[in-house]
């Protein structure tokens, strides 16, 4: 019995070990990712520093296709120098950006901004566009994972999330809500089977309590009774007292939940009064509105009516004129 608990113990140390290293690849990829996406650059700052997957083998023997580098990123102190290795952001033909990491091979210097020409160690000729120095993200470091980027990049795709983020984050979430239970029942019998235990203990007050609060006695003779029916009767009165004290822990629970509809009805209630005020607030402004509307065709109307008296007046003065 020793052994297995043993065994079990280191069972869930390894286990939890073992989730808190994927929980924090887990974050970490998370923080990439959501870096990535955030940045204007497309690469993920952390410290000054960014991780970047090689793509192609233009750069060999330095680094290969598939390797993670570490590349400093730019600051207002950084100068480049020829033979330095740069990553900038470069334009294929059909104007999509993209990040590039190659040799610096010449520099020119200009009172405006600084401009690179640049080329892969294994490629045949230097890239077809100057790289101005606001173009310029980072320097190679030198620092290298071999074939890790080709790790990184299955990672960061939409089925490395679910599979190496998602999936295992659900699993141990769901192992820790198992082992939670398991545990909490664990408790749970432990503490019921030292009450049974403290009960059986003082199974001998229980059953004078018991019979004290009955105003009874044990008959004459009961002492002698066979030890069997004295036992059935301390179990009894166990039985009884943890019964009793079920039926208060059920008490206690039905005083909790009633509270807690009570307090969700005293919410839905002044949720409801308050989108009455809101309506009965919309209703007087439409009725404030109306009665303004109603006042400023009356004052037209009294406005029309007064030019009409005037316009009559005038036609009666003309005609008495000319009498």
């Amino acid at each position: 019995m020793k052994i297995r608990l043993m065994e079990n113990k280191v069972f869930a140390r390894i286990a939890n070990i073992f989730a808190t290293i994927v929980l924090i690849f887990a974050i970490l990829i998370c923080v990439l990712v959501i870096a990535s996406m955030k940045s204007s650059t497309g690469m993920a700052q952390l410290f000054g520093y960014s991780v970047l997957s090689v793509q192609s083998g233009s750069m060999e023997p330095v680094f290969y296709e598939g390797d993670l580098i570490v590349i400093k990123c730019t600051d207002k102190d950084m100068t480049f120098e020829e033979g330095d290795i740069i990553t900038f952001t470069a334009y294929n033909d059909y104007g999509q950006k993209f990040l590039n990491t190659h040799r610096i091979i010449e520099k020119n210097v200009s009172n405006i901004r600084n401009s690179y020409i640049t080329k892969g160690d294994n490629a045949d000729s230097v890239d077809s566009r100057k790289v101005y120095q606001n173009f310029v993200l980072g320097k190679y470091t030198g620092h290298k994972v071999p074939g890790l980027g080709t790790v990184l990049d299955f990672v960061s795709s939409g089925i490395g999330v679910l599979l190496c983020v998602v999936l295992p984050s659900a699993i141990i979430i769901a192992w820790q809500i198992f082992a939670f239970a398991k545990e909490s029942s664990k408790r749970k019998r432990e503490f019921l089977e030292a009450v049974a235990q403290q009960a059986q203990a003082n199974s001998g007050r229980y059953v004078e309590e018991y019979l004290a609060s009955q105003n009874l006695s044990l008959m004459p003779g009961a002492a002698h009774a066979s030890p069997e029916l004295a036992e059935y009767e301390k179990q009894q009165i166990i039985n009884e007292y943890l019964r009793a004290q079920k039926e208060e822990e059920a008490k206690k629970q039905a005083i909790i939940e009633e509270y807690l509809r009570k307090q969700k009805e005293a919410e839905e209630e002044a949720k409801a009064e308050a989108e009455a005020a809101k309506i009965k607030a919309i209703i007087s402004e439409f009725l404030a509105q109306q009665q303004a509307v109603g006042k400023k065709k009356e004052e037209e109307t009294q406005q029309e009516q007064n030019g009409q008296s005037e316009e009559a007046v005038e036609d009666t003065d003309s005609v008495d004129a000319d009498k």
